[in-house]
């Protein structure tokens, strides 16, 4: 007994130098010496300039040497840099499966072998989320062209599946959700985490709860879907939170706005959960509520009212199938561009009037979306060296 435990030590001990050494060649490979050029100005002033440029300038300076490449692939400055940048773009998803973004002039961008007529899961930190008519699920960053396709669902799907995207800030991961109907008002919900690379499923879910709205809305930490009490019931009734960072439910009650909760929409204003009121389809205003949360207390506030013709009204009592979003444009009007199935409403930042209308027909509702560097590819070395470990310790023992 004593020699095979003094072997299995040593064994130990040995595996544990091959790792040493092995990333200690790692580092050396990767790891270049400085240059002239890069001795020359400290460390803090190159970061803190190239902390400033837009994402398309910093996939040129990659190119520039292996330590600068080094630097801007880094988490700490790929999320440093997310913090900083405040460029947003209009995403416009096609239905011939290309995609558009644009200020507001579209440009086209190919998606290549994505290019499936996809649905939009959700959007966080510069990747997007996709699933098409395949079943097949992606996680995208157009501005650095790199795509991830995720391991096929656990459960089949069908036609009234929720689903959402978000960002789990605790432990830098990014979680898809995929809700469906497990039994009468009952759902099994399906988490994937980009991190682990993997898939976990839970049963029995959200019981005697009917969730409205396909994509969720994420907004700080959170997935958030509008529900009522059945199937049958069209009307909302609350709205259904998921925490990205803890996986646990939750909900919150709507605004108190009148008697007639029908006319609730779901979206966000700038980084803020909010809901659009229209008391009827006659209506020619509407009220934008804010969820404010304090730490300890969450309220709703009502934070302006939009004014439209009485033809326009129409939009404003679409379905609530799909939530809206909400971009406040950095201009001398401050402009709010609102996006709804079909269109977007320009309303002036002072008058809160509506001053246009650009039609979108054809394409799923609109997204304001920002561009990162958040590469989806970016644990996949750490996974595959995670497995190789694992298969060279059961390898081995396994011939013990």
């Amino acid at each position: 007994m004593f020699p095979f435990f003094s072997f299995r030590d040593w064994i130990h001990q040995a595996i544990h130098i091959i790792l040493l050494k092995f990333f200690s060649w790692y580092d050396f490979v990767f790891t270049p010496t400085c240059t002239t050029t890069d001795s020359e100005i400290p460390n803090e002033i190159i970061t803190d300039i190239l902390l400033r440029l837009p994402p398309k300038s910093l996939l040129k300076c990659m190119s520039v040497s292996k330590s600068w490449h080094q630097l801007i692939s880094s988490p700490d400055f790929v999320n440093t840099h997310l913090k900083l940048n405040s460029i947003h773009r209009v995403l416009f998803p096609g239905i011939n499966g290309n995609f558009n973004f644009s200020s507001l002039l579209p440009s086209t961008v190919q998606m290549g072998s994505i290019a499936l007529i996809s649905s939009v899961v959700g959007t966080a930190n510069g990747l997007i989320c996709l699933y098409n008519y395949k079943g097949e699920i992606y996680i995208w960053n157009p501005t650095i062209s790199k795509s991830k396709k995720l391991l096929d669902l656990p459960w089949s799907s069908s036609f009234y599946m929720k689903y959402g995207f978000g960002y789990d800030e605790s432990r830098d991961d990014y979680k898809a959700l995929f809700i469906d109907d497990e039994s009468d008002l009952s759902y099994v919900v399906n988490i994937y985490s980009l991190r682990m690379d993997s898939w976990k499923t839970l049963h029995d879910q959200l019981k005697g709860v009917f969730l409205i709205n396909l994509p969720a809305k994420f907004v700080n930490g959170k997935l958030y879907w509008t529900a009522s009490t059945s199937f049958c019931d069209i009307n909302v009734r609350k709205i259904i939170s998921f925490d990205v960072a803890a996986e646990t439910w939750g909900s919150l009650e709507l605004p108190i706005c009148g008697e007639d909760n029908s006319n609730f929409k779901l979206g966000a204003v700038g980084n803020e959960l909010s809901m659009i009121y229209t008391a009827n389809l006659d209506a020619t205003t509407s009220d934008v509520w804010i969820l404010k949360n304090s730490g300890l207390h969450v309220s709703w506030t009502k934070q302006f009212t939009i004014e439209y013709p009485q033809n326009a009204g129409i939009h404003m009592g679409s379905p609530t199938t799909y939530p809206f979003s909400t971009h406040l444009r950095h201009s001398t009007k401050g402009d709010i561009l609102l996006s709804l199935p079909g269109v977007i409403l320009i309303f002036g930042g002072s008058t809160r009037k509506l001053e246009h209308t650009v039609d979108v027909v054809g394409c799923d509702p609109v997204e304001f979306y920002a561009g990162s560097i958040v590469n989806p590819l970016r644990f996949l070395v750490r996974i595959l060296l995670s497995l190789a470990c694992m298969l060279f310790l059961h390898f081995f023992f396994c011939q013990v």
